[in-house]
């Protein structure tokens, strides 16, 4: 009896029964645009988005009830900023915004995203410095947050 073409079988069907990965939509960098005490003015990549998926994709900043729950503080300032999807050179992106000056250095955003598929929270922490003190700063995501 030969074993080789057996085990060639059995190892075809077992791949054929895994999970196939679905590749969902991504956070990438922040990058901020805006100094302290400006109105904020940011983007966020948004990465491995599928044909479809912005079609049911609502971006917003987290609510004080989630801010609570993930341990994070909700300053003041955040009750003023906006988060929209929009486009930019054709690619998606975030554009975080507040119609006010920002007068807190530091910033926790958790930007939260709901598709029909999926949902996804990430923070990002990042310093507001003064205008004019530094050129534009893109900011890794500081944590995902299980949704």
């Amino acid at each position: 009896m030969r074993l080789r073409p057996i085990i060639q079988h059995c190892v075809v069907a077992g791949l054929l029964v895994l999970p196939v990965p679905s590749w969902a939509v991504g956070l990438g960098r922040l990058t901020l645009q805006s100094g302290l005490g400006q109105a904020l003015a940011a983007e966020i990549e948004l990465t491995s988005v599928q044909p479809g998926e912005l079609d049911t994709l609502s971006s917003r900043l987290a609510d004080q009830a989630t801010y609570s729950n993930n341990k994070i503080d909700y300053g003041s300032a955040l009750a003023r900023v906006r988060v929209v999807l929009d486009r930019r050179e054709g690619r998606p992106v975030l554009k975080v915004s507040s119609t006010q000056p920002i007068n807190e250095p530091f910033l926790d955003l958790l930007i939260e995203l709901n598709w029909a598929t999926g949902r996804l929270l990430r923070e990002y922490t990042f310093l507001l410095d003064p205008p004019g003190f530094a050129a534009t700063t893109a900011v890794e995501p500081t944590a995902a947050i299980p949704a």
